[in-house]
């Protein structure tokens, strides 16, 4: 710089941008810290909190001014309690469906096992002729008669 050139005080582009940044930051600090003040706003925070991390259960809505405040050991415990039960009811559907499996199983096998019953008495008759076969065969080696039985 020269001795006679005047310094330049307009601020940089980056340094423009640097304190608007600085002014958004005091400026959502102050809107903040104005509404950590208010209760409606911190309720609905912490239902939405609540709500992101109990994930799949409907949003909680605001609490209706006759209802009692919830204690949150009581909401604790209330969300262990549908968990539990979500589990249960996984199980029940495991159990639900091995035994449509077997049901499934035991007709196939029951099908089967009268098909078998059906031809029971055929089978008896085809086995008891084999039978006289077989004696009257034997009968004939031996050269004794067979009588009847």
């Amino acid at each position: 710089m020269a001795e006679g050139d005047v310094p330049d005080t307009d601020p940089t582009l980056v340094e423009r941008w640097l304190q608007d940044q600085q002014q958004w930051q005091r400026t959502l600090f102050t809107y903040l810290d104005s509404m950590m003040k208010n209760d409606e706003f911190l309720v609905h925070m912490g239902n939405a909190m609540r709500g992101s991390l109990l994930a799949g259960k409907p949003y909680p809505t605001a609490a209706t001014p006759q209802a009692p405040a919830e204690n949150p050991a009581t909401a604790d415990r209330l969300d262990k309690v549908l968990f539990a039960l979500h589990q249960l009811q996984g199980q029940v559907k495991d159990v639900l469906m091995t035994l449509d499996q077997m049901r499934g199983l035991r007709a196939v096998g029951s099908a089967k096992v009268g098909t078998r019953a059906a031809s029971s008495p055929a089978r008896a008759a085809r086995k008891k002729a084999r039978a006289k076969q077989t004696a009257s065969a034997s009968a004939r080696k031996t050269g004794k008669r067979r009588t009847r039985s």
